[in-house]
Parts: C-alpha cells; structure tokens; sequence
C-alpha cells in the first residue's frame, strides 16, 4: 500500500520514496529547475517545500503544510482506519523566531513571491521539519514554530 507521495514542481507523484530521493531534490532546489518539494503523508496531509532562491549567499525555503478535507484525504482515512486531524481544511507555515516579519524576500512560489523574512528559513531549519515529518509518520515538529495561516 502506497503511503506516501513525493511531487517534484509539476511531476507526477513518485510513490513510497525513501528519505535519500527526498532530500536528493530537496538538495537541488534552486527557486528555477526545482522549486517546489510536496511530500505528502496519506490520509495525514502534505508538507510543502517552496523556494531554494539564493538570498544573501545563502539558500532560503518557505515550508508550509496542508490538510484539506478532499474526498481522496477521506477515503486515505477510511482505508487507514483513522480519524481526521482536524475539523476542516487547515494550514500551517514554518516560522524561524529569529528572523523579522518587517524585512521581505523574493522566494519562488509557483511564481517568484515576496515573503516576510521571518517565513523564509534556512536549509537547516528546514531539512529539520521534512526529516521530522517523514520519521514521524506526518507529523509536525513540535521543536519549531507553526503558524496557522488562511488560504
């Protein structure tokens, strides 16, 4: 049974991938070639990786994570015998404390975007969130901020 689902920008979904292809193209995210990473835990919702822009000699992420109410997300439930997370569609993005909400980036996402500084973290910080939701069964890191945001 597939479990989980990795897309690549606008590729078809690569079933089952283990964490060495996931961080082989989250390492070649460059805001161009590559500049979204979905991973995808089913029936728990999906950790999105943006971005990869070159930001001040250093490479720069805005990492969010979904989980809509679909009929797929329902019968990924049904079939995994679990209850839904949440009540209704929910979203979190990943927040680095340490940086300002006042100063802005332009980070890629579906189109180059500007960003509060604040939700554009480093490749550590960020490699630390996918890690922990790919061991952790799609889980969020409870170690680092998550913000809820509106769609």
């Amino acid at each position: 049974m597939t479990k989980w689902l990795l897309k690549i920008n606008r590729d078809p979904y690569i079933e089952n991938p283990d964490w060495e292809l996931v961080q082989k193209y989250l390492k070649q995210m460059d805001g161009k070639s590559i500049s979204m990473v979905l991973l995808r835990r089913k029936a728990k919702g999906e950790i999105v990786v943006h971005g990869g822009n070159l930001v001040d000699g250093q490479n720069i992420y805005y990492v969010n994570y979904w989980y809509e109410l679909t009929d797929p997300l329902f019968e990924e439930e049904d079939e995994e015998g679990i209850e839904g997370l949440y009540p209704s569609d929910t979203y979190f993005e990943l927040v680095d404390q340490t940086r300002s909400e006042e100063k802005e980036y332009c980070i890629t996402i579906s189109q180059l975007s500007i960003m509060p500084e604040k939700v554009c973290v480093s490749w550590d910080y960020m490699l630390k969130a996918i890690k922990y939701f790919y061991d952790h069964d799609g889980k969020l890191n409870p170690d680092q901020k998550w913000r809820e945001f509106e769609m």
